[in-house]
């Protein structure tokens, strides 16, 4: 990333949501989303959300953000898209764009964020081998989701218009409401090398069609599936799906454990645990309880407190892991809403929430108190008395807030009934 590219340093950004972020290096690149502000001349006379299609990036080690110019093929404002990434690039795709006509519609375009160089790349797929007749590439949708692995991108399932076709006993489930509009279960794989889209036969019992889930790599070959979003309501059904053998395995049972939420984050630890944040529950409401889902052959959902549940309640946000160490993971929280997003209007978050789940080396500690005592940020001395006291250090390192600001007001046409 050349400084040519970027502009000055900023403390704090925009509240937001439906917005994109994942941790490459010591920085965590966020894409998009919407907010209520200012935005083209063409929006300023509708009562609607303003969509961003800007790249900002969070310094973990000095707390700041950067807003950067790309350049390229750079994809459509909206809301609903996936991310996944890998070592140096950023995979987008699907979502409720904002066409060229200032319409929205649904999408099934991917592109590629090269971050060393800034460029977007709209990725082009290439015939693939399906029979005559039988589509090669998924169907237009938002709220899929979508992890690397192997040199490939896996999307599954997703809301979108009606699917008339039978792809490998996928299923196309329409809104009572809606006719032409409904969830799927699609899963496709997109090969980075050739370019090419298939939709590999599966064995086991896939999840049923849903939107607005989760999708997150917790070992080398598997991936959980949590929750969602149905025809039926919301769920907290729980897959496990191996991206080598095509299997999935589930649902599977493990004892209490989170309520049905959507729009919620599951992000892989350090340990190969991971960490479910929020959502919007069967009532619209924000959850405020934090679980840690303990993989393994027999897995288990652990009721946690790692951060101040006020903060951590919240609808349609991110969250991103840096592994500190090997002992210890730092959560980045960022975005989303507080509220019922159903409602005409309601709050959004403009804040980073920064926690750890784990060990934070001693070194690291000092050097966050030694840091957050030359910011202008509010202190807490109740948390750090004694930079000798290896205990107290620890108890300050457990949990800091940076860049708290407060929430906003905001209007919008409110989600679909996808979420």
């Amino acid at each position: 990333m050349s400084e040519t590219q970027s502009m000055p340093k900023m403390s704090v950004l925009s509240g937001r949501m439906s917005h994109l972020c994942t941790v490459i290096g010591s920085h965590m690149f966020m894409v998009g989303g919407y907010h209520k502000g200012e935005g083209e001349e063409r929006f300023k006379d509708r009562d609607i959300s303003v969509h961003l299609s800007d790249i900002n990036i969070y310094s973990i080690r000095d707390a700041t953000w950067r807003k950067v110019k790309a350049s390229g093929d750079v994809p459509n404002r909206g809301s609903g898209m996936c991310m996944a990434g890998s070592k140096k690039c950023i995979y987008a795709f699907g979502g409720l764009i904002i066409n060229d006509s200032g319409m929205r519609e649904f999408s099934n375009t991917l592109h590629e964020l090269n971050t060393e160089t800034m460029t977007w790349r709209l990725l082009k797929p290439v015939s693939g081998s399906s029979p005559p007749g039988i589509t090669d590439r998924p169907s237009i949708r938002d709220k899929a989701a979508m992890v690397y692995y192997n040199g490939a991108l896996w999307v599954f399932a997703g809301w979108g218009t009606r699917i008339d076709r039978t792809q490998h006993n996928s299923r196309f489930v329409p809104d009572m409401s809606h006719e032409f509009v409904g969830w799927n279960n699609e899963l496709w794989r997109f090969d980075l090398k050739t370019m090419k889209w298939n939709s590999p036969q599966c064995t086991g019992t896939a999840p049923s069609p849903r939107a607005a889930h989760t999708l997150t790599m917790y070992s080398d070959n598997r991936a959980v599936l949590f929750g969602g979003r149905t025809r039926e309501g919301r769920v907290s059904e729980l897959y496990i799906f191996n991206l080598d053998t095509f299997t999935w395995e589930g649902p599977i049972e493990t004892g209490p454990g989170p309520e049905a939420r959507s729009l919620h984050t599951c992000t892989r630890l350090h340990d190969d645990n991971v960490l479910l944040l929020g959502g919007m529950n069967g009532n619209g409401d924000s959850v405020k309880a934090q679980w840690v889902l303990e993989t393994g052959p027999d897995p288990k959902w652990k009721r946690v407190e790692l951060c101040d549940e006020e903060l951590c309640a919240r609808t349609w946000h991110t969250t991103a892991s840096y592994n500190v160490s090997e002992q210890c993971s730092e959560l980045l929280v960022f975005g989303g809403s507080p509220d019922n997003i159903w409602q005409p209007k309601h709050k959004y978050w403009a804040n980073m929430v920064r926690f750890n789940y784990g060990v934070k080396p001693l070194y690291e500690m000092c050097l966050d108190y030694i840091s957050q005592r030359n910011t202008d940020q509010p202190q807490n001395d109740d948390l750090v008395t004694d930079i000798l006291s290896r205990k107290k250090v620890m108890e300050a390192a457990s949990c800091s807030f940076i860049d708290s600001v407060p929430i906003y007001d905001m209007e919008s046409i409110g989600p679909t009934s996808a979420s």
